[in-house]
């Protein structure tokens, strides 16, 4: 066939508009189909003929067609565009090829759908999906075809994370976030160049870091919409240097945030990405970045793997990633992981290798600052996230290599990846892989493996010798345990890179043969590591003899030298190419034997598996072992010569025939399953004949099989044996069965007879399977190679790691026969016809009814003939019509199962008139199934066209094809008629006479259910979802990113039987019901509601099975199910009720029982019935069902919304043909059915409202969810009377319904408040567009640099021309074109049409005297500790309450409310009167932007406020107006709350006052205020100034107050506002590659820190030692909890200059303290938040000067430790900021603390030392090392030990720091020994830096030695210090000293002996 779309067919697709012609090399120039060919060949490996690539495009036009019809409405057809999508979905997963013009089309109109208005959520999930398989791949969509708009999806996400009240009110909030993330990832490479600049402006108004959901949100909204992709040449304002420091900028603002950093990371790697192939785009040695942003990048990389350094905690703040509502990512996944390794390999070029700050030294530095944290004894958190960093590194960078290698990846030559890239990169990866492999953590383990077998496909030179030399002592068992399964585990993963290359295969036979102590039936783990390992090997390798007899000598002489030089260091023994041939060659002769030990430890493994009855367990390990026997054997068997193959048959069947392990008759069974699959006619020729003979024998000689019981009886043992291996053997032998057709006629038929319990069920597996084996296609090919390559030559030394071209793959079939179908026949219709015959017999007795007192006898009579062995022989009967009709299933034909009655024989013939006359009243109500209806078309003339748009219609092979006239297709279609009138005679007669037969009512639901689903392909065996699971565990060994299929043969022809099952399952689609049909769903309907459980189960499971094969049984199910519930209810029949109910529950039911309107009314009214039951378990899932039909969408608007783009992109896919009748008529028709479907709702409504006015409780509360949901938000106003009703529910006894109540109530007041908002325009409501009357767009002048100073100060202006209304708060970081304010005063009323007048009345109308007062008295009562608190909802109510008391529409006047609210309050002293006070007045003054109200409103309450704040705050009410001050402020303009905002800004301390909780709450108040308003506030001067003026304050509570105000107020002041966005790019550009340094400290600062400091210097000379308290501790602890409160926040940098000159020495003081632990805390808290604060890089160089001269010229040792900790966190946290110098100042600050006087600061600094080194880069460790072990050395040498010669010594080598501290020792004997001390420290410390690098460093052995010469012998602690770092040596090398002695010389092993014990390190 024809593998091309010709010029013809092409011609047939639906012209477009113009569309510019594609560059060169894009897709769709070349065959307009793809810019690859397929690597598979599906087309041409199947064993019949298909379809025509005409016939294809034909169908994807009517597809098309139909999507443009159900878009073209008005209302979108729902159900229609979900059917077509399915049908495009199946059409493109069948790997037909679409052209890539349609597809770039279809795309469009895909993302228009998808982000359409008014489409429920659940269709909305589909459409995103279809686009994404639309557009995901590059190759396949032209970008110059598709032009999207960007703002349909930016409205989409701004409502999702910027949402306003009207989302809430009218928006499900169910849409899955994570969904539109990874559409916008793929359509943003769809937004025209210029939307980068647009997206900017529209988004960055929004940011700022006072609320960090505002910061939070914006980064998701450019990581989602930000186009990444290069801009086209020529546009240089586009190119990434212009607007990257603006982002760097941005990410400078919110440091402290771990989901802040991994968004931008991920927006970073994006950009690397998508501008590495364009050659006019700048590239440098760190890519499309600068060094500084690449330093800056892997700064934030180290504080996202958060690996614990020192004491310092993580770098993260956790309440920094609190309050994004568009937090949905997956926790399983570590994005910064996939981000950086993406964003490291697409910045690399060739130039990256010469330069010192490149990307690839960065990764070097980030690798080895974190080495020691790969290791297995040092795991943690952290281990999952470096591993997997390191196998996303391998993945993208071989991802890329290979693509630039196959030229999909067209990157311009200087960026190419190079051989010595590829080579160093290797190397930097390969050590701390090869520790990551033996992570103690499974997950880490395998991401290392992943990463060993990218980095070994790479480079097998540098990974496959350093494998080996661990390998090969892990499998001879010279090492530990625990090693040899890893061994064996990358031995899996590097088996396919070993054989195909040349110089490793050799090596591949040895292993092998190692592998086998593997499978061990003690460590089963072990087994299937060794058996994957052997399916690996087998997979490539054919296992054949070509020694030519040379013998296995010279293979075993290379094997033991290479070993030798693998364990001497010597590396790997390289020979000529000849020499390893022959080498080859001869390790091929030891194939027989490895084959014999194999089997012999697989048999021996076979006879040890426990008893799987005895053992749950066995599911785990065992269960593993079976599995893997099959998958392992399938491919050795396969890669067998003959003779190997003779010798393992010979071995099996002597096995086989010699032992009878019935425990492991699977294994067993797939074990010979495997050889019939290799050779059918060797294996049946074998062992049918012996198991046959054997099976007769065990049943005629031993009666096995004769007990009808269920467990296995010893005597049954050996005839399961015997039943297992036969049926497996059967089920592979395909046309090789023909050959004992009689004998196995006669086995089945003997076996019948004879066989009854466990045994028949194997019995009748057996005729299952050999009718599967002769009626289907499958493969039949197991080799390594072509049968026709094999005929020709055999297995040759060329099939060693030979790979197939998937493309030249030919695959043998088994194709079934006329002769084998008409033996099929004969098996079927024979044992079909005598259970049939059995049945009637059995049942017959069923249907005497007699007259009169004869009843009872024969009724007795005949329960008494129903026994145990009745329902056995039924059970029987059952299960061979089950297997039988499974195992022929792929011969029935859908469409004449459909017709039923047609046939032959009539349906009167079977069933009553009454059944009839039910079937035909249960249809009256429209057989129509909503969202199936497009499948179903009864109407009109399309359903003549379906019978060409199923996909059914394609060629599988089906063995009748057309030819319905085939005696043999009758005879099987009238069988199978047949069958069902006696599966339905045998229902009648167990429900007439035998109901409680339990076990034949669950066969026979099987029966029901095999009888529906397995026609046209058996679907109950699930055969295509097991080979698709077997496809992709097995193909994760050989996956290679870059690499398309490059998998062994066996997977390609797995691949190749998948592609026809998939052909299969798509070509036999759900089919239309029969008649039969109909009755027997009824049937399983009242089996379903059986009063026994096991029972309903079954039939559930049955009924659900059958309702999603055929169209419209739910529309039939459905209206009787839920007769049959209200039937139970009425006759209070719990058991029925409970089946009914869940019957509706399952899903295929469900979906469409809350959806449809047909339905819905009815199913909720019963289901509200069905809860009033006193039963609690009935009630608790009739209120799951009913909560899943809340969630459901019951009302949609009248007509769909989408973007203006819509009509163009439409008119792309519009067909030639005149479709405006059909579109019309879709129209019409959808219309009519929203119209009916809201006349139901409504009416249901009013049924509800007037239930819940006497409901229970516990009624009333789902009545109420329902009227929630179910209400018509699109209609009219909401009904008055149920609006009356629920304003009279507000104040109802139970707090379930109040509650429920005054949710109603704001909701249907909010409705109607959008509604009249928006003018009743729907449109304008669905998208939102419109606001408040009285709000008013205000301009942004970008010419006026004041306009920010302007607008601040006007924020205490109450003659403003407007007021903030806008919640997003704009203007922090820029300003946009304009904002929306509420014009000052308001003016403007709202208008209500009448429907909504009189709703409001009706509600208005309850609000009486009485009605307040028991709202205030619900208010006030005694809540539960955990609902104790401000509840913002009753606060809303109360302002709705309010509101229509101003307008005078309620019974209740304004005076009289505000009267009542006043007696509520009383004397103040009742805390929960205070709780209802609080709420009712924020309720009051939220009305503010009522026109007039808002003086009458602060007029009246204002002066209560006063009073409270002036006396009524205690400790139990403090939180409620705490509450109440943020939330109303939260809501409106400060200036609207003026008179609250002025009497908490008056506040002031006194210092006189005794009521310390007084002065403590009432700042806390004005706390709350300026938190709120944060930088808007500007009135701080005066309360700052009276608040420092109080610092030290007597009374602990006050001071705390103070500190946290003037955190509050210090960490809100800052913002930039700049004035457009334009601006904000321009200064970041001219600022520097990191752009505008933010929270630059200002003069104002400065001098206030400086005052500050100088305070508390005073006060702590004025302080009396051990004082307490004093105003020094006292003021101390104020200014750390400001300074506490301030590093908590986004502004902490702010302080960062001031910490080493100013903030560090006060705390070092604070912390001598010891008196008052509360001051030492809270300094320690501050010195942990220094080393973990982000420090901009030109500050770096000031704040190192400051911190080594407090280390250089503190007085007391405990300050010197301490700055030691800053020390370590501060150099790792900076690591890549930090220059040379830099480095080199904190090194000598460390080495010179080491000559501390002071013991404890001497090992702290070694410590600190040791992990400096550790994660210092490469280059600059080697230097200091080299001179830090010189320095160190000298001083060993030049000062010895005291007392071997006189004590004058120079000191030329003691730093002038330490000689000149005050501390240095006098006594020169001391001196010497703190020398020396320093000495061997400082060498530990070196050593200790590299605890796992195996083997050592070249220098270690020389100082280990030094150590142990020179300075062991010292007595104290020098020679202590000595043993001890040889012991730590000692301890961390223990696993690793067969390798680590190595580098030893013999004199240095004899210096270190004797230094522990004798003998240790030789």
């Amino acid at each position: 066939m024809d593998e091309v779309v010709t010029n013809d067919v092409l011609e047939q697709i639906p012209p477009t508009v113009d569309i510019p012609r594609p560059r060169s090399g894009s897709p769709g120039t070349d065959g307009h189909i793809r810019s690859r060919p397929r690597t598979f060949p599906y087309s041409n490996v199947l064993p019949y003929k298909i379809e025509s690539d005409s016939t294809r495009i034909e169908h994807l036009n009517v597809i098309v067609e139909h999507i443009y019809i159900a878009a073209s409405t008005d209302s979108l057809s729902t159900p229609s565009i979900i059917h077509w999508t399915r049908e495009l979905r199946s059409w493109i997963s069948l790997k037909f090829d679409m052209p890539v013009s349609i597809r770039s089309r279809l795309s469009g109109v895909y993302y228009e759908l998808a982000l359409s208005q008014g489409t429920a959520n659940n269709v909305t999930e589909k459409l995103i999906d279809m686009f994404m398989l639309l557009a995901k791949k590059k190759g396949f969509v032209d970008q110059h075809q598709l032009l999207l708009e960007w703002r349909t999806l930016y409205n989409e996400f701004k409502r999702l994370t910027f949402p306003s009240t009207a989302s809430y009110v009218y928006k499900s909030q169910g849409e899955d976030v994570n969904s539109l993330l990874k559409m916008s990832y793929i359509a943003r490479r769809f937004f025209s160049a210029e939307s980068r600049l647009d997206i900017l402006q529209e988004v960055l108004p929004l940011y700022n870091t006072i609320h960090s959901s505002s910061a939070l949100n914006v980064t998701f909204l450019l990581q989602a919409l930000l186009p990444t992709d290069a801009a086209p040449e020529g546009m240089m304002h586009l190119y990434p240097q212009e607007w990257l420091p603006s982002l760097f900028h941005i990410w400078s603002l919110y440091t402290r945030s771990h989901l802040y950093d991994e968004r931008f990371l991920d927006i970073m790697s994006r950009i690397a990405r998508g501008h590495l192939q364009e050659e006019y785009i700048p590239f440098s040695t760190c890519g499309v970045f600068t060094p500084e942003q690449t330093s800056y990048i892997f700064t934030v990389a180290l504080r996202l793997i958060e690996v614990p350094v020192g004491r310092a905690g993580s770098p993260y703040i956790s309440s920094f990633d609190v309050g994004s509502s568009s937090h949905n990512e997956d926790s399983k996944k570590s994005i910064c992981a996939r981000s950086l390794a993406r964003w490291i390999v697409n910045s690399l070029s060739e130039a990256s290798l010469h330069d010192e700050h490149s990307i690839l030294n960065g990764l070097r530095g980030l690798i080895q600052s974190v080495e020691t944290f790969f290791h297995p004894s040092n795991s943690g958190t952290w281990t999952k996230h470096l591993t997997q960093l390191l196998s996303c590194l391998a993945d993208f960078f071989v991802l890329r290599w290979n693509r630039e290698q196959s030229g999909e990846l067209i990157v311009p030559e200087s960026r190419k990846l190079t051989s010595e890239i590829k080579r160093q990169f290797v190397l930097t990866l390969k050590d701390v892989v090869f520790m990551g492999i033996h992570s103690k953590s499974g997950t880490g383990a395998s991401h290392a493996s992943m990463a060993l077998q990218t980095l070994a496909y790479m480079e097998p030179d540098i990974i496959i010798p350093a494998a080996l030399e661990q390998i090969y002592p892990s499998m001879q068992g010279l090492v530990e345990t625990h090693r040899t399964i890893t061994s064996i585990k990358i031995l899996s993963a590097l088996s396919q890179i070993m054989i195909q290359n040349k110089k490793y295969r050799v090596h591949v036979t040895a292993l092998l043969g190692l592998a086998i102590p593997g499978i061990d039936a003690n460590d089963l783990s072990k087994t299937v590591q060794s058996l994957t390992f052997i399916q690996s090997v087998a997979s490539y390798v054919p296992l054949v003899d070509l020694s030519d007899g040379m013998g296995s000598g010279l293979a075993i002489e290379y094997i033991t030298e290479a070993i030798d030089s693998l364990q001497d260091g010597r590396g790997h023994i390289d020979v000529s190419e000849s020499d390893s041939l022959a080498v080859l060659k001869s390790s091929t002769s030891t194939f027989g034997e490895f084959l014999i030990s194999l089997l012999e430890r697989v048999f021996t493994l076979l006879e040890n598996l426990p008893d799987a009855t005895n053992s749950r367990t066995r599911a785990i390990p065992e269960a593993n072992v079976v599995n893997m026997l099959p998958a392992t054997f399938s491919v050795v068997f396969g890669a067998l010569s003959d003779e190997l193959f003779e010798l393992a048959l010979e071995r099996i069947v002597s096995f086989v025939s010699n032992h009878v392990i019935y425990q492991a008759s699977d294994a067993m069974a797939n074990l010979v399953a495997c050889l019939a699959k290799t050779n059918p006619t060797k294996t049946l020729e074998r062992f049918f004949e012996v198991l046959s003979g054997n099976i007769k024998e065990e049943i005629e000689e031993n009666h096995a099989g004769s007990t009808n019981s269920t467990d296995i009886i010893p005597r049954d043992r050996g005839l399961i044996w015997y039943l297992s291996l036969i049926r497996k053997i059967v089920w592979n032998s395909g046309s090789a069965l023909m050959k004992y057709r009689t004998e196995l006629f006669d086995l089945l038929l003997f076996l019948r007879t004879n066989c009854k319990g466990v045994a028949n069920s194997h019995a009748s597996n057996l005729l299952h399977h050999t009718l599967y084996a002769l009626t289907n296609i499958y493969h039949i090919d197991s080799r390594l190679i072509n049968a026709e390559l094999f005929r020709k030559t055999g297995y040759t030394l060329d099939h060693w790691g030979y790979q197939l071209d998937p493309k030249s793959l030919e695959v043998e079939w088994h194709v079934p026969s006329r002769e084998e179908i008409e033996y099929a026949m004969e098996i079927f219709t024979t044992h079909v016809n005598i259970s049939m015959k059995e049945l009637s017999r059995l049942t017959s007795g069923s249907s005497t009814v007699v007259d009169g007192n004869d009843d009872v006898s024969v009724i007795a009579e005949t329960k008494s003939t129903f026994s145990k062995e009745w329902s056995n022989e039924v059970t029987k009967q059952l299960t061979y019509i089950r297997l039988s009709l499974s195992g022929i299933a792929i011969l029935f034909d859908p469409s004449t199962i459909a017709k039923g009655s047609e046939l032959k024989k009539s349906i009167e013939a079977a069933v009553s008139n009454d059944a009839t006359m039910d079937l035909d009243s249960a249809m009256s109500d429209g057989d129509v199934d909503i969202v199936e209806e497009a499948d179903e078309n009864v109407e009109g003339d399309e359903e003549a066209s379906y019978s060409f748009n199923k996909l059914r219609t394609y060629p599988t092979g089906y063995f009748f094809g057309n030819n319905k006239e085939d005696p043999l297709f009758i005879k099987l279609h009238e069988t199978h008629l047949e069958l069902s009138y006696i599966l339905h005679s045998v229902y009648e007669h167990l429900q007439g006479a035998n109901a409680d037969d339990v076990q034949c009512f669950k066969s026979l639901a099987s029966v029901y259910r095999t009888w529906f689903i397995d026609v046209g392909v058996e679907r109950s065996l699930k055969l295509l979802e097991n080979q698709v699971r077997s496809y992709l565990m097995e193909t994760r060994v050989y996956r290679i990113s870059g690499l398309r299929k490059r998998y062994p043969r066996s997977l390609l022809v797995k691949r190749a039987l998948i592609h026809h099952l998939e052909r299969i399952k798509y070509s036999t689609g759900p089919r239309k019901m029969s008649d039969v049909d109909r009755i027997l769903l009824q049937d399983l309907l009242q089996t379903s509601l059986s009063q026994y459980i096991e029972t309903r189960r079954q039939s559930q499971y049955a009924l659900d099975s059958a309702i999603r094969v055929l169209l419209g049984s739910r529309a039939f199910i459905i209206p009787k199910a839920i007769e049959e519930l209200k039937v139970a209810i009425e006759r209070n029949d719990f058991d029925r009720t409970k089946g009914a109910i869940h019957t509706l529950s399952y899903k295929s039911v469900e979906r469409m029982a809350t959806r449809d309107s047909r339905f819905y009314p009815s199913l909720v009214l019963n289901l509200i019935e069905a809860a009033k039951v006193d039963r609690p378990s009935v009630y608790d899932i009739s209120r799951n069902l009913i909560f899943s039909v809340v969630i459901a969408p019951q009302t949609q608007p009248e007509r769909v919304y989408y973007s203006s783009a819509m009509p163009g992109i439409l008119e792309q896919i519009k067909p030639l043909k005149d479709l405006s009748g059909k579109i019309k008529s879709e129209d019409v028709k959808n219309k009519e059915k929203m119209r009916i479907s809201e006349a139901r709702l409504s009416e249901l409504e009013l049924q509800l409202a007037e239930k819940l006015e006497s409901a229970h409780w516990r009624v009333g509360v789902l009545l109420l969810s329902l009227l929630l949901s179910g209400a018509a938000f699109y209609r009219d106003a909401p009904n008055p009377q149920f609006a009356a009703q629920v304003v009279k529910g507000c104040v109802s006894d139970h707090p379930l319904l109040r509650y429920g109540y005054v949710q109603s109530s704001i909701r249907l007041y909010m409705i109607m408040y959008f509604r009249a908002a928006a003018k009743y325009d729907m449109e304008a409501i669905i998208n939102e567009n419109y606001r408040d009357l009285n709000l008013v767009e205000v301009p942004v002048p970008d010419s006026d640099p004041s306009f920010t100073q302007k607008h601040i100060s006007q924020f205490s202006n109450l003659k403003a021309p407007y007021f903030m209304d806008d919640q997003l708060d704009p203007g922090w970081l820029v300003w946009g074109k304009s904002f929306v304010a509420l014009k000052n005063p308001p003016t403007e009323v709202i208008q209500y049409d009448e429907p909504s007048t009189k709703a409001m009345d009706a509600m208005a109308s309850q609000i009486s005297s009485e009605w307040f007062g028991k709202f205030i008295n619900v208010l006030k009562q005694e809540p539960r500790p955990e609902n104790d608190g401000f509840h913002k909802g009753n606060a809303f109510f109360s302002s709705t309450i309010f509101a229509m008391i101003f307008h005078g529409r309620t019974k209740i006047d304004w005076d009289e409310a505000i009267k009542m609210v006043y007696d509520l309050y009383g004397n103040g002293e009742d805390k929960n009167q205070h709780r209802a006070v609080a709420i009712l007045m924020a309720g009051i003054f939220l009305n503010s932007t009522i026109p007039n109200y808002y003086d009458k409103a602060y007029s009246s309450m204002a002066p209560l406020f006063c009073k409270v704040v002036d006396d009524g705050l205690t400790p139990e009410t403090l939180d409620y107006w705490s509450d109440f001050v943020t939330y109303l402020f939260s809501n409106i303009d400060m200036r609207l709350g003026w008179p609250i905002v002025q009497k908490l800004i008056e506040i002031r301390i006194d210092r006189s006052s005794n009521a310390a909780f007084k002065e403590s709450s009432r700042i806390s108040l004005l706390r709350k205020l300026i938190s709120r308003v944060s930088w808007n506030f500007q009135l701080q001067e005066p309360i700052v100034k009276d608040l420092l003026a109080n610092l030290d304050h007597s009374y602990k509570g006050v001071r705390e107050e103070i500190g946290r105000t003037l955190g509050s107020i210090y960490k809100s002041r800052y913002y930039e506002a700049f004035p457009t966005v334009a601006k904000f790019l321009e200064e970041n550009k001219r600022a520097g590659a990191l752009g505008v340094v933010p929270y630059r400290s200002n003069s104002d600062l400065s001098e206030l820190l400086t005052g500050l400091f100088t305070r508390l210097e005073n006060w702590r000379r004025e302080r009396v030692p051990l004082q307490e308290p004093s105003s020094y501790t006292s003021g101390s602890k104020t200014v750390m909890i400001w300074f506490d409160c301030w590093l908590s926040s986004p502004s902490c940098s702010e302080l960062m200059p001031y910490f080493p000159k100013l903030i560090l020495p006060e705390l070092l003081h604070l912390l001598d303290v010891k008196e008052d632990t509360e001051v030492i805390s809270l300094a320690v808290t501050l010195f942990k938040q220094f080393g973990n604060m982000p420090c901009p890089p030109d500050l770096l160089k000031d704040i190192i000067e400051g911190t080594v001269q407090i280390a250089s010229n503190s007085t007391t040792w405990h300050q010197r430790m301490r700055v030691l900790a800053v020390v370590q966190v501060f150099y790792f946290r900076q690591l890549f900021e930090l220059t040379k110098d830099c480095k080199r100042a904190l090194f000598e600050c460390v080495v010179n603390l080491l000559l501390d006087s002071q013991l404890e600061v001497r090992d702290s600094a070694a410590t600190t030392l040791s992990g400096m080194i550790r994660c210092s880069p490469v280059n600059f460790k080697s230097e200091i090392i080299q001179e830090l072990h010189s320095r160190f050395k000298t001083i060993l040498l030049e000062n010895p030990a005291p007392g071997k010669r006189n004590l004058q010594y120079p000191l030329s080598v003691v730093s002038s720091a330490s000689s000149s501290r005050a501390s240095t020792p006098s006594n020169e004997y001391n001196s010497i020994i703190i020398l020396r001390h320093a000495a061997v420290l400082g060498l530990s410390a070196l050593v200790h830096a590299f605890p796992y690098q195996s083997p050592p460093p070249k220098w270690v052995p020389e100082i280990l030695t030094t150590l142990a010469i020179k300075a062991a012998n010292d007595s104290g602690m020098v020679g202590q210090s000595v043993k001890t770092a040889l012991g730590d040596f000692k301890k961390t090398r223990q696993d690793t000293w067969h390798v680590d002695m190595k580098a030893f010389s013999t004199e240095q092993l004899e210096d270190l002996e004797g230094v522990l014990w004798r003998n240790y390190f030789a």
